[in-house]
């Protein structure tokens, strides 16, 4: 007969409890690192569309700046002063202004500003004539 040599409790039940809980702590590792993984790639999208924005946010600039770069040198031009000045009612030397308006009653009157150039244009047109 074969006689039966009795187990060791101790160590086999100490493997046997120590095993679930490696699991539940490799379980709880591998969520740990997950969760971080998750916070991660949730921060760099976040960050990816602030980026974006700002990079349109600069190519708006950069159009609006190009923009006024050409209006600030469209009003350097000599042709712009001159409309402006006509605008305001200036007139060149030897052109005159013709305005019409509404006079008390109603009806248009015409008014004529000549610009003669002040005493000396007129001192020229006496002694040389009007051209």
């Amino acid at each position: 007969m074969m006689r039966r040599v009795p187990r060791r409790r101790g160590r086999a039940s100490l493997t046997g409890s120590i095993r679930p809980l490696v699991s539940v702590g490799v379980l709880a590792a591998g969520l740990v690192l997950s969760g971080a993984f998750v916070g991660i790639a949730v921060r760099q999208n976040a960050v990816q569309q602030e980026g974006r924005a700002a990079q349109r946010q600069i190519d708006a600039e950069v159009a609006r700046n190009a923009q006024l770069q050409a209006e600030i040198a469209q009003r350097k031009t000599d042709a712009y002063v001159i409309e402006k000045a006509r605008e305001l009612g200036y007139v060149r030397p030897g052109e005159g202004l013709i305005a019409v308006e509404r006079g008390p009653s109603g009806e248009p009157v015409v008014r004529i500003n000549r610009d003669d150039g002040g005493r000396l244009g007129r001192w020229l047109a006496v002694l040389f004539g009007r051209r």
